[in-house]
């Protein structure tokens, strides 16, 4: 819905999906969700699962979610610079864990840059 909104509101630019998903079984569960809902984006970026308190790791790791999505890359909050290839793109950061520390990196990227 989130990116499907993005694409009415924005129809002539690129749509940019920044996804964490939160917890190993919510991702395992919601595995072939994610991906279809993540495949509406012009291009899909995928940060690190982010565990829970209870549940810091599983038996699927990003990379199951990523083989599921064409041309998905992985992102890294210390490298936020691919980001940057989509100057005229919206960005949609999404996620229930720390994905603003993300939007912050990128934000901060941005700066320097400009500087």
């Amino acid at each position: 819905m989130t990116i499907e909104a993005a694409r009415q509101k924005y129809p002539d630019r690129e749509i940019i999906a920044v996804f964490q998903p939160h917890t190993f079984t919510r991702t395992q569960t919601f595995l072939n969700e994610f991906a279809d809902s993540l495949s509406e984006a012009d291009q899909v970026y995928l940060c690190e699962i982010f565990g829970s308190a209870r549940e810091n790791h599983g038996k699927l790791s990003i990379d199951d979610l990523r083989g599921k999505i064409d041309n998905a890359k992985m992102i890294d909050e210390h490298n936020t610079k691919p980001l940057m290839a989509h100057e005229n793109g919206v960005l949609i950061f999404m996620g229930a864990g720390d994905i603003q520390k993300f939007q912050e990196a990128y934000e901060e990227t941005l700066r320097n840059h400009v500087e």
